[in-house]
């Protein structure tokens, strides 16, 4: 099946190499002319494990380009900003499927970028000769490649049954395929990236009681974590989340509710719970003017070069408005902050350094080198990460909601 991806960021990029994978021939559409030469030319203008790889194995299979051809089944891929009160800029996806009516107007269309629930529902009644389809995407950054090709699920949101067997196909995989209609299926996106974001602002709001009892919420999060009904996952201390998700999705989702007349509380205090983070972390560091910082890792995760509302710019921002010495180190993302080519560089001269995102050589750096480089070898864990933390040396350690101590065995006997 011949299939047209609109929109080559994360998910339009991704999407179209796992179609492709499946040996579909597909055409990629954005109208960077750029970017379009530099995916002709296998290199990708993103940070993804195994994604130039991909391009690789697939390049006879992909094709880039900036024109809209005519197409029986387009993929809708493109960018659903946060407007300035906190709702979603439909603005780009509205031009596409207008576009698309004028090219094809008995073509079937999947939305695939993050929509508000009830959107393709208004879109198919703009646009009657169109057939819509609702499939969000759940990967992850860091390893959307991974996520492609091995779904944990598939959700299919139309109320044509002829589109919902041919998507079927062209998702086919072992895991669930759950049939749904659209509304459905776009408030499953947003439902899933909430409970998420709630799960981390809960192990760190813990985070912060540990801290005032003596606790070491690590431990509680394995002891919990090991509940079937709760299990492991996103019960990590740290700074908060960021991304071009959980905010954004948040926030239009609220802002909906709002609009209807209903509020999502716990939803709502998982965004402040967020906020309140940052200043927690703000705190440990005890900012004073003409004070050097050295924050480690500006990506808001591993794995991706994404800055998008990422907790160390926000921290950097706060940090420089109270005239304190701000150096950075990624060994992906580029900042215009002062951003040195090392983590040596970045620590030298510091009298604090705050680790922020959990790149495997950030883990790894070592008490010697600390001591060496800073002018004081103070280090907060942003992340809980450091993979020193019960051998400091002398480095005076901080992590979140962890006591200082020297031993945590972390086991199930």
């Amino acid at each position: 099946m011949q299939v047209t991806v609109i929109g080559t960021g994360y998910v339009g990029l991704v999407t179209a190499i796992g179609l492709a994978d499946a040996k579909h021939e597909v055409v990629c559409v954005d109208l960077n002319k750029e970017r379009m030469e530099q995916l002709s030319n296998g290199v990708a203008p993103i940070t993804e494990e195994g994604i130039e790889e991909a391009l690789q194995q697939n390049k006879r299979r992909l094709t880039f380009t900036t024109e809209y051809p005519v197409s029986d089944l387009y993929l809708v891929a493109v960018g659903t900003p946060e407007r300035a009160d906190g709702s979603c800029d439909l603005s780009a996806v509205e031009a596409v499927v207008k576009l698309i009516h004028s090219i094809q107007p008995d073509a079937a269309v999947v939305m695939k970028s993050t929509i508000p629930p009830g959107t393709t529902e208004k879109l198919q009644t703009a646009y009657p000769s169109l057939r819509f389809a609702m499939v969000p995407e759940f990967l992850r950054e860091g390893t959307a490649i991974r996520d492609m090709r091995n779904p944990h699920r598939v959700i299919i949101g139309t109320h044509d049954q002829q589109l919902a067997s041919n998507l079927t196909e062209l998702f086919k995989t072992n895991a669930p395929i759950v049939h749904v209609d659209p509304t459905t299926a776009e408030l499953t996106k947003y439902a899933a990236n909430s409970f998420l974001a709630v799960k981390i602002s809960f192990i760190n709001e813990i985070a912060r009681l540990a801290d005032i009892v003596g606790a070491d919420v690590e431990d509680v999060a394995h002891g919990i974590g090991l509940d079937p009904r709760i299990g492991p996952a996103f019960l990590k201390a740290g700074a908060g989340y960021g991304g071009s998700c959980f905010p954004k999705d948040i926030a239009a989702l609220t802002t909906l509710a709002h609009q209807q007349g209903e509020h999502l509380h716990v939803i709502e205090a998982a965004d402040r719970t967020n906020e309140a983070q940052l200043q927690y972390v703000l705190d440990k560091i005890n900012p004073s003017p003409g004070l050097h910082v050295a924050l480690l890792g500006l990506a808001f995760k591993p794995g991706t070069d994404d800055l998008r509302d990422a907790p160390a710019l926000r921290l950097a921002e706060r940090l420089m408005k109270m005239g304190v010495i701000v150096t950075g180190y990624d060994p992906a993302a580029k900042t215009l902050l002062d951003q040195k080519d090392s983590i040596e560089e970045a620590v030298a001269g510091a009298d604090l350094a705050v680790i922020m995102t959990e790149w495997d050589e950030i883990k790894q750096i070592t008490p010697k080198l600390l001591v060496k480089q800073m002018k004081s070898a103070r280090l907060v864990d942003g992340r809980n990460c450091w993979a020193y933390v019960n051998d400091p040396g002398n480095v005076q350690y901080e992590g979140i909601g962890r006591p200082n101590k020297t031993f945590s065995n972390n086991q199930t006997f």
